[in-house]
């Protein structure tokens, strides 16, 4: 019997043999070559694109909850997303508060008013969010310092991320809302274009006098928890403790609800996923018929290497490196292209759309399976290269 060490060391001699022979056959024909990697990257480029902007729908959907330092939070019953409509009696809040664990609750008031721009009279839609008093609530240190300046009545803080429409945005400049004289105090990031072109954070007092809310209901109650507490136990108290007209979800529950909507819900969601599908067709689709020509042109020679004696798993090594060195050689291209395109949109439209390490490499692993697929269905035709048809 043979030692390990020795089958081992056959092994990795057996696949070195077969990469460069792959790549002997790759490079033979060029511009063949550089015509299937073009083919190929502009897939894998799509793919990427794809990913990025749906891992930005799932960070931006839940980019303000990230400015609030929270564990659990209570909800309409009839909850779906950030600005579904809902509200509920603050004194469910108050109800909260007789938990065991439960140190703090705050008040979150979320509507979409119209902001008028005074200097040009140019409209625009504006998410409003008040607040209450933020004690240890806000995260944010903008939005932190930033409430101290909401001392008048027709203070907000604005979104600086707001479009153009809204004019200039320097502190002290004067806007309308809901057709009220409103003044800048201060300035927060959030981007939140899911639903309206700008955003703006007022007292809840003064949210009601905008709006017409109902000063005694709320859109959302955030909870804070005593320090060691089970959340996940204080939530099963809470929901069944609370009256059925309100939720109460975690905060891992509350914000994967949130990015579900609009990834599986929303049709923005939905869309790129279809896109994604294409996109992986698309590249599955190129990499077949390019290893499908290649491994036809060269049955003769797989033919040759069987009666030469070469193993099977040097003949099947050989193709399986090509599709892999396909895969990859076109896979770096798109990825430098992809960097720059989405740096420039994150630039530009301040959305989370940089890519990361993860999702470079969540493309990859899809990339080398989107290979391994079109090749087994290839692979079988050098299995089929007979030495007897060379004498036909």
């Amino acid at each position: 019997m043979r030692p390990l060490r020795l089958n081992r060391e056959e092994a990795v001699d057996t696949a070195k043999r077969s990469l460069s022979l792959a790549a002997s056959n790759l490079l033979q024909h060029r511009t063949r070559l550089y015509v299937a990697l073009a083919g190929i990257g502009v897939a894998i480029f799509l793919l990427l694109m794809q990913i990025a902007f749906l891992h930005a729908v799932r960070v931006e959907a839940t980019r303000l909850y990230d400015d609030f330092d929270f564990d659990l939070a209570v909800v309409p019953v009839t909850y779906q997303f950030l600005y579904s409509g809902g509200a509920f009696d603050r004194v469910r809040l108050m109800q909260a508060q007789a938990d065991k664990d439960v140190t703090e609750s705050f008040g979150l008031n979320i509507g979409v008013s119209r902001w008028t721009d005074e200097a040009t009279e140019l409209r625009s839609s504006i998410l409003l969010v008040g607040i209450d008093e933020p004690g240890d609530f806000i995260a944010d240190p903008d939005i932190r310092e930033g409430y101290a300046a909401l001392g008048g009545s027709r203070a907000v803080l604005v979104d600086a991320w707001s479009a153009s429409g809204y004019g200039p945005l320097t502190a002290g400049r004067e806007a309308q809302i809901s057709g009220q004289p409103v003044e800048i105090a201060g300035f927060f990031k959030l981007g939140l274009f899911f639903y309206a072109d700008g955003s703006a954070i007022l007292r809840n007092p003064d949210f009601a006098r905008l709006t017409g809310h109902d000063a005694g209901q709320v859109s959302l109650g955030l909870i804070k928890l005593a320090p060691g507490a089970d959340a996940d136990a204080a939530q099963q108290r809470l929901s069944q403790s609370l009256p059925k007209d309100v939720r109460v979800l975690t905060r891992v529950q509350l914000i994967a609800q949130e990015r579900s909507f609009f990834t599986s819900t929303k049709p923005i969601g939905v869309l790129m996923r279809v896109s994604m599908i294409i996109a992986f067709l698309v590249g599955a689709t190129i990499l077949f018929q390019v290893i499908s020509a290649e491994i036809i042109q060269r049955a003769k020679e797989f033919a040759v290497l069987k009666a030469m004696g070469f193993p099977p798993e040097f003949v099947f090594g050989v193709g399986l490196f090509e599709i892999l060195l396909l895969a990859f050689a076109a896979f770096v291209p798109a990825l430098v292209l992809a960097v720059i395109v989405l740096g420039g949109i994150e630039l530009a439209t301040k959305l989370p759309t940089g890519l990361t390490f993860t999702i470079a490499l969540e493309t990859l692993l899809i990339v080398l399976a989107m290979g391994i697929a079109s090749g087994l269905s290839v692979i079988g035709r050098i299995a089929r290269a007979d030495p007897a048809e060379l004498f036909k």
